[in-house]
């Protein structure tokens, strides 16, 4: 949980088989509210599980995305974002959990990174308002 600098979400609740389902609107609104949850709890890694999603919610291109941490920075946010390949039985290109740990390894050092950036302080807290200069 939150203790331990951790949180899961969803951009929509809504339980589909492939991202393209989900209409606009409902995107768009999803969209809007996780970035209210990334700006009031500012986490030190945001992991998208799928570039597809991260491609719909920056508004970029899906052939101009790779997995791995990205450039994109949402304003008001110091968090690092990170696209992994997407974690569905249905992709092949990783079908199971040893073949996407390195994934999870990349991640592991990013917080490393982050927790020694003047942006958190030392007692790691999840909700930083006001970030040492």
């Amino acid at each position: 949980g939150l203790e331990q600098s951790i949180g899961f979400t969803d951009i929509v609740s809504r339980c589909t088989r492939a991202q393209s389902e989900l209409r606009d609107e409902e995107f768009g609104e999803g969209a809007e509210k996780l970035r209210a949850k990334l700006l009031k709890y500012n986490p030190m890694v945001v992991v998208f599980n799928g570039k597809q999603i991260y491609a719909r919610f920056v508004g970029k291109k899906l052939k101009d995305v790779e997995c791995g941490r990205q450039s994109y920075r949402l304003p008001g946010c110091h968090s690092v974002f990170y696209t992994m390949s997407n974690t569905s039985p249905l992709n092949a290109h990783f079908p199971n959990v040893q073949s996407r740990m390195f994934f999870y390894d990349e991640i592991k050092a990013l917080i490393a990174q982050q927790k020694v950036s003047p942006y958190w302080p030392s007692d790691n807290t999840t909700n930083i308002k006001n970030p040492r200069p």
